[in-house]
């Protein structure tokens, strides 16, 4: 692919500032990041890259790629109802609600790991201690 500069542009590409004046041509990988970024550019030769797919969103429950196993049921908890606790606090407590049994099952699953959050212990043993007053 070949393209043609319509107006004098700048663009960053491969670790680089390029300038092109009007008229210049070039062609190859600038080319084509010239045409997609939709610089002024117009086509000499050859045909323009294909548009890219867009990502299909992962399906609940899969590996997004993103490294974090696709193990998280539709509540946002583990593959069989399990608390989160090895995400964020914000997204245990999501998870917890105001519900007391989920917030001990899932207070007594952060105190086993190697190192339980102080804050997160604390936040759960709160919602927990709700039906014993």
């Amino acid at each position: 692919m070949r393209v043609r500069a319509t107006a004098d542009t700048r663009t960053y590409f491969n670790y680089q500032i390029h300038e092109l004046r009007e008229g210049a041509e070039v062609d190859g990988e600038l080319a084509a990041h010239l045409w997609t970024t939709r610089a002024p550019v117009e086509i000499v030769d050859g045909e323009p890259p294909a548009p890219a797919e867009p990502p299909a969103d992962p399906e609940p429950g899969s590996d997004s790629g993103d490294g974090n196993p696709g193990d998280t049921g539709a509540d946002g908890g583990g593959p069989d109802g399990e608390p989160p606790v090895d995400g964020t606090i914000e997204a245990l407590m999501t998870w917890v609600g105001d519900d007391p049994d989920r917030a001990a099952a899932a207070l007594a699953a952060e105190q086993a790991k190697d190192n339980p959050r102080a804050t997160a212990v604390k936040r759960l043993a709160a919602v927990a201690d709700t039906t014993e007053d």
